[in-house]
C-alpha cells in the first residue's frame, strides 16, 4: 500500500505543475487551484510516505473531481461537447477517489511489522517465479472477458496467498477460499470457475488439472509446503 502511495505521489506532483503551468499559461484560477492541490499532496506523500497518503491522495483526487467538473461554469461560451468532457473527467476522478478512500479504511487497522512484511514480500517473490503446470503448490485462474488477467494463487498449510492481476495481494485460510466449477470447454482442459476469497468474488477460468489440484490441497489431500 505504502508503494501504491509513493507511486501516486510521484505521479500527482508532476501532473499538478503540469497543471499549474496550464492554468498560468490560460489564466484561468480554478485550473490553477487544481494543480497546487495535486501537487501538494503529491509532494507532501513523497516526503511522508505512510498508509494515510490514501487518504489523502483520496481526497485530493475528489476535490479535483469536484472543481473539474464544475469548470464549466466558469468558462464563456463552452460548447456542450467541452462541458460534457470537463464533467465526464471530473466523475473518473471522483470515483478514484471514492476507491482510495476505500483503500485507506481497510488499510488504516493493519500492523506496521517490517519483520512480518519482509517475509510476505519473500514468499510473494517467491511464489511469482514458480511455473504452475509443474508446481504442485501453486494454481492459477484468469479473469477479464476480452482481456485475461492472470490470477496467481499459492497453495500452503496454513492457508493461500493469492497474486491477483490488479496487484493486490489476498492472505486466506483455507476455509475461506473456494473455487466452483460452472461448467467446461477446450474440450475439457479448462473450467469455468467462480473464486470466492472471504468478502471477494471473481468469475473466470482455469486448467482442469490445476482445478484439480485445488481440490485436493483444499481436502487437504495433498502435501502442502509451510509458509515458516
Amino acid at each position: 500500500m505504502k508503494r501504491s502511495v509513493r507511486w501516486l505521489a510521484w505521479f500527482l506532483a508532476i501532473i499538478g505543475l503540469f497543471v499549474i503551468g496550464c492554468g498560468v499559461a490560460a489564466r484561468f484560477v480554478p485550473l490553477i487551484t487544481v494543480g497546487m492541490v495535486l501537487a501538494a499532496v503529491g509532494s507532501w506523500n513523497l516526503v511522508n510516505t505512510s498508509i494515510h497518503g490514501l487518504m489523502l491522495d483520496g481526497m485530493a483526487m475528489i476535490l479535483t473531481g469536484l472543481l473539474g467538473g464544475l469548470v464549466w461554469l466558469w468558462i464563456d461560451h463552452a460548447r456542450s461537447t467541452s462541458a460534457g468532457k470537463w464533467i465526464f473527467t471530473g466523475v473518473v476522478q471522483l470515483w478514484w477517489g471514492v476507491q482510495r478512500l476505500a483503500t485507506w479504511n481497510s488499510a488504516r487497522f493493519t500492523r506496521n511489522d517490517r519483520e512480518a512484511i519482509a517475509r510476505l514480500e519473500a514468499l510473494i517473490r517467491d511464489l511469482s517465479k514458480r511455473k504452475a503446470k509443474s508446481d504442485p503448490s501453486v494454481v492459477e485462474f484468469w479473469t477479464g472477458r476480452w482481456r485475461p488477467h492472470r490470477n496467481r494463487v499459492g497453495l500452503y498449510a496454513e492457508g493461500s496467498i493469492a497474486l491477483l492481476d490488479h496487484q493486490a495481494v489476498r492472505l486466506e485460510k483455507r476455509g475461506d477460499i473456494w473455487i466452483e466449477t460452472r461448467g467446461t470447454f477446450w474440450l475439457g482442459r479448462s473450467v469455468k470457475v467462480r473464486v470466492q476469497m472471504s468478502d471477494l468474488e471473481l468469475m473466470g477460468w482455469m486448467p482442469t488439472a490445476q482445478f484439480e489440484r485445488f481440490e485436493r490441497w483444499k481436502l487437504g489431500l495433498s502435501q502442502a509446503r509451510k509458509v515458516a
